[in-house]
């Protein structure tokens, strides 16, 4: 059966009684209101690529960090407000929390992968002589895009080969960094702008230990030592 095209606004007060999380953030966003941002599902791909658009702009750590709450949170609330009014189907609403923590993932590794690159230089393979860049596989609810509201995210970390950096001409960095240390720093950082609490509160709560050897594995490991494990 088809959602409902419209709410009235007494629906809308009527939901965010049930829920003072929504009441909290439709008072912090007031156009939310509007039903002008939730009346509509929004078409296939235009949230991830709205989030990552923003994200990707943050100029300082700080701003990252307030970007990536400030947009989760706001799309948090859109989705909501479609999901307990009915005009959401179940698995409209698994899509977009899922499309959500990926484009904020992504961004936030892209982010922080370009100011690592000028830190320790670019990561070469050894074998390939070739750019290497980090994959975050999502595990769980994620990687089955059947997230909800209140999800942790499982996540793994993988890149192509070893190898070390390679250090630009005039890029004020001493010595290469193996690909296995630069892409824990990488790892440490991203999750990092993820999991800390601020004022804005936290975008993820990040569980790593689906790894290879948990806990006491590599946070970042080869494909080679994926394959071998």
């Amino acid at each position: 059966m088809k959602p409902k095209a419209n709410v009235q606004a007494s629906s809308l007060e009527k939901i965010q009684s049930w829920s003072p999380y929504l009441e909290q953030m439709c008072r912090r966003f007031p156009e939310l209101v509007s039903s002008e941002y939730w009346g509509e599902p929004w078409p296939a791909g235009q949230l991830y690529q709205r989030v990552y658009e923003e994200v990707i702009e943050a100029k300082e750590e700080e701003g990252l960090k307030k970007r990536l709450r400030t947009l989760r949170n706001w799309q948090m609330t859109r989705i909501a407000i479609r999901d307990l009014s009915g005009l959401a189907v179940l698995e409209e609403t698994m899509r977009d929390l899922s499309d959500l923590a990926d484009a904020l993932v992504a961004s936030t590794l892209d982010w922080h992968y370009e100011r690592a690159c000028l830190r320790y230089g670019t990561p070469i393979g050894r074998d390939s002589g070739l750019p290497q860049k980090m994959l975050v596989i999502g595990m769980g609810k994620l990687g089955g895009q059947e997230l909800n509201f209140s999800s942790d995210i499982d996540l793994i970390f993988a890149y192509p080969e070893g190898g070390e950096t390679q250090i630009a001409e005039g890029q004020p960095v001493k010595r290469p960094t193996s690909n296995d240390q630069f892409f824990t720093r990488l790892g440490q950082a991203m999750n990092k702008s993820l999991v800390e609490m601020t004022e804005d509160g936290f975008v993820y709560r990040v569980d790593m230990r689906l790894r290879p050897f948990g806990d006491g594995g590599s946070l970042a490991i080869s494909f080679s030592g994926m394959e071998h494990y």
